[in-house]
């Protein structure tokens, strides 16, 4: 069995999927609206900013209660909104196959195990 070709079965696989045709679907209604696609632009980057403080032990309260205010702002917006829950399930979807596949070699990726 060749890892690259399976590689390839998963990326059509990923690309005939539900969750997929739903976010191409919901990208091209998001970018016939320019504001309600700013609004989820604007909004990712600053959730992307916050996760990655967050990770560099950088809890900001406010800045938590910011991106809620802006999100619930955005979630009057259909297509912003319909976009986000598409973009959610693809990003579940690809963090779960992720594991899926980091879990199944971690034993040979894991040098400083304790044996």
């Amino acid at each position: 069995m060749n890892p690259y070709d399976k590689a390839h079965e998963l990326a059509r696989a990923l690309q005939a999927s539900s969750e997929y045709r739903a976010l191409l679907a919901a990208k091209e209604a998001i970018a016939a609206d320019p504001d309600a696609r700013k609004m989820v632009e604007d909004f990712l980057r600053k959730q992307m900013e916050r996760e990655y403080e967050a990770l560099a032990g950088k809890e900001d309260a406010a800045k938590t209660e910011a991106l809620q205010r802006m999100y619930e702002l955005l979630a009057m917006n259909s297509k912003a909104r319909e976009f986000l829950a598409a973009y959610s399930r693809f990003q579940r979807t690809m963090a779960d196959i992720s594991k899926i596949i980091g879990e199944s070699v971690a034993e040979g990726l894991d040098i400083f195990a304790k044996d």
